[in-house]
């Protein structure tokens, strides 16, 4: 048996059904509130996160139904939510044409663009040939300047769709034998007493009594982080999965453009759904 919990790539056609429904249903609301954003924003760095934001929701929504489906292939759910965020991407696009057509209007009906795709393809080169909007002040960015901001949008919404939905659809094991996601979690807090490389060393050798020796952990300070979960019905699949919380030193803190006086700290995902049996489950606990 392998070490490290894997998915084993199985999906049912309801699950699929949901991703694909759920990102698409999300996007109609989101669209319209994609497009009051990035024309009511005048910062070009603050509509990109727009952009990011509105691919992460659908991603968001179409990973939480992939989940309820039970889909256990990543496969799987990158190319549901790369469909649902196509889905909203050209969504989005109709939307902002009917508004260049109607300014005076921000709620309308997407399908009168979004069923006749060669006339907004017509109007995307019109538009891309004048452009619509500048960057400080300055004259119209249009031709090809115009389609890498407009690539470069398509490829943050559709990458963070995508990315939202995997991480959500890996983030717990899943029970074969029960037919269920491992819902039963705990999370323990050690201190950094030992090397991150000596910590992880002792847990894939099973090494888990000696944790008991260990000091706890302050979760607002330095510390590593246990993560345990196990099915909540048969106990017989235990994954564990170690993270490392550090504080960034001056240097790190003011490249991030932060006050040297903020506290902060980031994580380090040492290790992932190393399986366990119970017996050692219960010996962390």
């Amino acid at each position: 048996m392998d070490r490290y919990y894997k998915h084993s790539g199985k999906f049912s056609p309801l699950g699929v059904v949901l991703g694909l429904l759920a990102g698409t249903v999300v996007s109609v609301p989101l669209a319209f509130a994609y497009n009051y954003g990035i024309f009511s924003i005048p910062e070009a760095r603050l509509r990109v996160l727009c952009t990011l934001a509105y691919g992460a929701l659908v991603g968001a929504a179409s990973g939480v139904a992939m989940c309820w489906g039970k889909v256990r292939s990543k496969a799987v759910a990158g190319l549901i939510s790369f469909g649902a965020s196509l889905f909203a991407l050209y969504l989005s696009w109709a939307v902002w044409i009917l508004h260049l057509v109607y300014p005076s209007f921000w709620v309308f009906n997407p399908l009168r663009a979004a069923l006749h795709p060669r006339r907004m393809w017509k109007f995307i080169l019109a538009v891309s040939s004048k452009g619509t909007w500048s960057f400080n002040s300055g004259p119209p960015t249009s031709g090809f300047s115009l389609w890498v901001v407009w690539g470069s949008e398509a490829a943050l919404l559709l990458g963070f769709g995508v990315l939202v939905a995997v991480a959500l659809v890996k983030r717990r094991a899943f029970c074969e034998r029960c037919e269920q996601w491992c819902s039963q979690s705990q999370k323990l807090y050690f201190a950094p007493v030992l090397s991150a490389d000596q910590f992880k060393a002792r847990l894939e050798a099973e090494d888990l009594a000696s944790l008991q020796t260990l000091a706890p952990g302050d979760p607002k300070k330095p510390h590593f982080r246990v993560d345990l979960h196990s099915c909540a019905d048969c106990h017989t699949l235990n994954t564990l999965s170690l993270v490392q919380n550090f504080a960034l030193d001056r240097d790190e803190t003011i490249l991030m453009g932060l006050a040297p006086c903020v506290r902060c700290s980031r994580k380090r995902l040492l290790t992932t759904s190393f399986r366990m049996n119970a017996q050692n489950c219960r010996t962390v606990l």
